[in-house]
């Protein structure tokens, strides 16, 4: 027996231990990491290096610069507006730091609270230089740094994760550190995929970008012809001047950073409401920033060959994970998260009547009425409706509510309602009369740096962001969810979340610094948290989706809308806008992109007209849902305000969808365990091909199906990009084969798509 146990011994003694193999402490470098993943060090100058499993580097820390410290002049970044006037002042170089101050001004009010107005720095930044000293940690190495500050050395600690590495930074005396950051040697036709729902395209080389949560940034030049609107965000103390957009000036591509299609009012054009601060590289690595803080990415705009991840903190956190797009798009959604697929019905034809904001506001008479009248279309017409939302519940009180849910039910049609992050008494009237009193009375909201309720304005209105790190919060949450699911809901749409303030206090000791972008993520949580509760007591399934975003958010929802779009043709936030959000958070995980159809700003673009409603009706008909939704200001209008014709469309596109569902929900089941998004960007789905990466305006839902909206005004056909192999289009049956663009005609009403020859995917 002692015999058999000294072997056994001998045996183990043999094997490579797991925590370290994978590391070796050499004189002039350090290798750590796994077979997908290793990172090599240089020891002097410090550099970092990533390979795969191959042993190819895929991404390399910008080559060193140690001529000392340097001093930056003032730097506004981002800048009021988002105009991005002045020169950029990034450092490209390994591990850089910047001892100053940064000043950092947000909306309070208006349409934008929460939203920065801009952000000032002054100070010196360092960089690292050498190593010096080197340990094992665990599975990975933790390194100290000589720096530039001959005061401060960096903590390095290397650790490899599942299927990458993770890189994790502090400076030996944070105070007074106020950005730390990364630099990155860019390929010549490298890609950068993803972060979250940006509109201006789906490769951010070129870009400026911001991790921030974001809401109502407006385009379309409707938007920006009221230049009333500029100088008026122009703050006391900001020190910045808007005498070059008076009010006669015209808006011009040449003032706004990437051109007035694309511009956005007040936050530029990469803002965004649903944030990640992740991407995928055609390099063959994904790329994720773990840090909450505001995060910004020079992807390549002022040097081509370089690009930086800087965040506001003492502190940089990223994961590196390599492989080709397919894979790194696994790797990090698997670690971030991927929408849960909903019930069937949610993803069915969804009516939603919204409360019509502005003139004399609604009442219980005026919301009852139009709920009456479109019961009354619903039945007359055997309209194909699914689902049906209102969103005046509050105001409607709880017997009509009831009544009306009964009366949906009765149809076959499920009812949603809504709900909101925070409390006001404001003209939406989407909440019962008392609920400001109620948090405030009760001590439930966010507080300020002195502990009382930290009021913002909304609509005009004061109001108060619920504090979700509050467990006496979410009871009360908890409650609320439970009265809407006693009234018979069968889900809501969760609303807002973009509003915290840095200088708001949460009962678990967080600022609103670190969260800002956390608190979506963390208010879908509590929800996700509670929906099982909620189902026991209704006996039934609940369907809710969600409007803010950040990393992190999509492990917890089941569906996003995209904030509220302008109901006209633009690129920055209108029809052409939307393709690009869909896809950029689809890879990211949030594969529920349910935009309102006919758009719902109307307050500068006026409400959609027939042709415009009737395009967007055909662009959602292959997307994951179908929601009419729109009209903020006008009030909303259904399928048949349009028309014989527009409603005839609708019904056709409907059925369209109805045939899509099976195969988007097959595609949504796998993506949940590949990663891979039922609707996938050109350059996801055909990996290699350059041209296909270069479609914004063209998706597949897998591999068989592709789709290409027509989102011009007055075109009657577009040109179709179509991948490698053999296509045919519906309706007409003819064969083209792919690698080839080709123009089809598209009068309105009919929708260009091209399914893989022998395949019947809507079988």
């Amino acid at each position: 027996m002692h015999r058999a146990v000294l072997a056994f011994v001998a045996l183990l003694l043999l094997l490579p231990a797991p925590a370290t193999a994978g590391i070796r402490l050499a004189r002039d470098r350090i290798v750590v990491g796994r077979p997908a993943a290793t990172a090599v060090i240089q020891r002097s100058p410090f550099r970092l290096r990533v390979r795969d499993a191959a042993g190819r580097t895929v991404l390399a820390e910008a080559p060193p610069r140690h001529a000392g410290a340097r001093r930056l002049p003032p730097t506004r970044d981002p800048e009021p507006l988002g105009l991005d006037r002045e020169p950029d002042r990034a450092t490209y170089a390994p591990l850089s730091f910047e001892v100053g101050r940064e000043r950092r001004v947000q909306w309070t009010g208006s349409f934008f609270a929460g939203n920065l107005l801009f952000a000032r720095r002054s100070g010196v930044v360092h960089t690292a230089r050498r190593v010096l000293g080197a340990r094992r940690e665990g599975a990975g190495v933790r390194l100290r740094v000589a720096t530039t500050d001959a005061s401060r050395r960096l903590i390095v600690r290397v650790t490899p994760t599942p299927g990458g590495l993770r890189i994790r930074v502090r400076p030996t005396r944070p105070r007074g550190v106020i950005t730390v950051a990364d630099a990155f040697v860019a390929g010549r036709h490298e890609a950068f995929h993803g972060f979250g729902g940006r509109h201006q395209g789906l490769d951010q080389r070129g870009h400026k970008l911001y991790g921030w949560v974001e809401q109502e940034n407006l385009g379309g030049r409707a938007t920006l012809r009221q230049t009333a609107l500029l100088p008026g965000v122009v703050q006391a103390g900001t020190g910045f001047t808007l005498d070059q957009l008076g009010p006669q000036t015209t808006i011009t591509d040449a003032l706004l950073p990437g051109g007035a299609a694309h511009y956005l009012v007040p936050n530029g054009p990469s803002a965004a409401y649903y944030v990640q601060n992740q991407f995928v590289s055609s390099a063959g690595y994904g790329f994720r920033s773990r840090r909450p803080e505001l995060t910004r990415w020079r992807m390549g705009n002022d040097r081509a060959d370089r690009w930086q991840v800087a965040v506001s903190a003492p502190d940089l956190d990223y994961t590196v994970v390599p492989g080709h797009p397919a894979t790194a798009t696994r790797r990090l959604t698997a670690a971030t998260g991927r929408h849960r697929l909903p019930p069937a019905w949610a993803q069915g034809p969804t009516l939603w009547r919204a409360i019509q904001v502005g003139g004399a506001g609604e009442t219980r008479a005026t919301a009852l009425a139009k709920i009456e009248e479109d019961l009354r279309q619903i039945d007359a017409r055997r309209a194909p409706v699914s689902a049906y939302a209102f969103e005046a519940w509050a105001l409607l009180g709880p017997d009509l509510t009831r009544a009306v849910i009964r009366r949906l039910h009765a149809h076959g049609i499920r009812a949603l309602l809504y709900t909101r992050s925070y409390v006001a008494d404001d003209e939406l009237r989407t909440q019962p009369p008392g609920d400001l009193e109620d948090v405030r009375e009760h001590g439930l909201s966010v507080k300020d740096a002195r502990g009382r309720p930290a009021f913002f304005q909304a609509d005009g209105a004061d109001a108060l962001t619920l504090d979700f790190t509050n467990p006496r919060t979410v009871a009360w949450w908890k409650r609320r969810l439970q009265r809407l699911v006693g009234y018979g809901a069968d889900g809501f749409m969760q609303d807002f979340g973009e509003q915290v303030q840095e200088g708001d206090r949460f009962a678990d000791g967080s600022t609103g610094v670190t969260m800002h972008n956390r608190y979506p993520a963390l208010y879908h949580a509590v929800t996700a948290r509670l929906e099982p509760g909620l189902e026991r007591r209704a006996g039934r399934s609940i369907y809710w989706f969600t409007r803010s975003g950040s990393t992190g958010s999509a492990a917890s929802e089941m569906s996003n809308f995209p904030g509220d779009e302008t109901s006209d043709w633009s690129a920055s936030s209108g029809l052409r806008s939307l393709a690009p959000d869909m896809l950029n958070r689809a890879v990211g995980g949030a594969f529920g992109y349910s935009t309102d159809i006919g758009g719902y700003l109307d307050l500068f673009a006026g409400p959609p007209d027939e042709e415009l409603w009737s395009r967007w009706v055909e662009w959602s008909a292959l997307t994951p849902f179908f929601r009419v939704h729109n009209a903020q200001r006008a009030g909303t209008r259904m399928p048949w305000a349009f028309g014989p014709a527009a409603y005839a469309r609708w019904v056709a596109m409907a059925r369209l969808h109805a045939r899509a569902v099976p195969l988007i929900r097959r595609l949504w089941r796998r993506g949940r365990r590949t990663g891979l998004p039922p609707t996938r960007p050109l350059w996801l789905a055909a990996p290699g091909d350059r041209r296909a990466a270069r479609q914004p305006q063209e998706w597949t839902l897998g591999r068989d199906v592709l789709v290409a909206p027509v989102v011009r005004r007055g075109a009657t056909s577009r040109t179709v990009y179509l991948p490698r192999g053999c296509w045919r289009r519906s309706g007409t049956g003819r064969r083209r084969r792919g690698r080839a663009g080709l123009r089809v005609r598209a009068p309105l009403g009919r929708l260009p798509y091209f399914v893989r020859c022998g395949t019947r995917p809507f079988a």
